[in-house]
């Protein structure tokens, strides 16, 4: 029989169909294989930071005040017959302060050198004696005794009339006096004060956070209340906070040659802390990892994600200053929070995206 040409066009489409129909059950069509294919690789944006010298500056709140401040005390009592020295003056080491009435100290040391001479005749005698066979050896050494008792009174009636002026301990400048003439001291009483014009210390308390960045002679820079500007150098670290305000006590040794200083003003010093090798970031930067330490993400030369923990020490206003970091790194500035350690991706330098070059961060190309 014969067939018609458009049954043998049908059949031949029918053939065809069931054939494409096989084939992709068979193989699958070229749209599934494109979809299987590895994913395109995520893109971040990357910074080379270079490490610099860095150098910690800490503001400190404090106060000026002496070296040396001492209250000069009687050591007898007595009536104040004279005020030889100005509040107010310059003084030396042993420049009398407050004249104490001298009264019978004077006649009691003068008693005490005659006792002791008469003393010392007496021993020299027992001596002679003794050589002689006409006294014991028990007699020349009660005569010894007498004659050291008698060295010990004179001794102390010296001091005690020594007493009766009470001296600058050391040069200075005699800042306040207690006692008019006439006025009765008894001991401990308090003559005046006595200031050493130099060196001044700028006394301040430095924050926990900021205590270990402070080192012994580290140079600082104070601005007083008064306007002045001195400057100076660490010379003194607690090793123990207060435990009220859990601050470190500093002190910033400075010069006052001229005496221009005064003790208890008001002053904000900054200590410059040694220099030491540190990277400058952006504070946008820092991430967290998994266990919570703080760190950043970098790049590896392979295109790998790389995490490092980092120390914060100090920052500006264009970002923070941190430790721990190697050399120059490709720091992670965008796309840092989508990306984890190990991961490969594609890079884009910050400076490409200001010239208008380059995908935007998270871009799939």
């Amino acid at each position: 029989m014969q067939v018609s040409q458009s049954v043998k066009f049908a059949a031949l489409i029918a053939v065809v169909t069931t054939l494409y129909f096989l084939a992709r059950g068979l193989f699958g069509d070229g749209g599934e294989a494109v979809d299987s294919a590895a994913p395109a690789r995520f893109t971040v944006v990357t910074q080379t930071i270079s490490p610099q010298t860095w150098r910690a500056e800490i503001v400190v709140r404090g106060r000026t005040a002496a070296e040396r401040k001492v209250v000069v005390r009687a050591e007898i009592s007595g009536a104040v017959a004279a005020t030889p020295t100005p509040e107010g003056a310059s003084v030396h080491t042993g420049d009398v302060l407050c004249q104490i009435e001298v009264n019978a100290r004077q006649a009691e040391l003068a008693e005490a050198r005659a006792a002791f001479d008469k003393a010392r005749l007496d021993y020299n005698a027992a001596v002679k004696l003794h050589e002689g066979g006409f006294r014991s050896e028990t007699a020349v050494a009660a005569a010894k005794a007498a004659l050291d008792l008698a060295a010990a009174g004179k001794q102390r009636a010296g001091i005690i009339l020594s007493k009766t002026k009470i001296s600058a301990p050391f040069d200075g400048v005699f800042d306040r006096r207690n006692v008019e003439v006439g006025d009765f001291l008894s001991v401990g009483d308090a003559c005046g004060t006595v200031i050493q014009r130099s060196p001044f210390l700028v006394i301040g308390a430095v924050a926990e956070k900021d205590v270990a960045k402070v080192s012994k002679d580290d140079r600082g820079v104070a601005r007083l209340a008064t306007g002045q500007t001195i400057e100076g150098v660490v010379r003194f670290i607690a090793a123990a906070a207060d435990p009220a305000t859990r601050t470190f006590t500093v002190e910033l040794l400075v010069p006052n040659e001229d005496g221009a200083l005064r003790d208890g003003v008001t002053a904000d010093f900054t200590i410059f802390a040694k220099e030491r090798v540190a990277h400058h970031i952006p504070r946008s930067s820092l991430t967290l990892a998994d266990d919570g330490s703080l760190g950043v993400r970098t790049l590896g030369p392979d295109g790998d994600v790389r995490f490092t923990s980092i120390r914060l020490l100090g920052e500006d206003q264009s970002g923070i200053w941190v430790a721990d970091l190697d050399d120059a790194v490709q720091l992670i500035v965008r796309g840092h929070d989508f990306v984890s350690a190990g991961q490969i991706v594609e890079a884009v330098d910050v400076h490409s995206l200001k010239t208008g070059q380059g995908p935007d961060a998270g871009a799939t190309p």
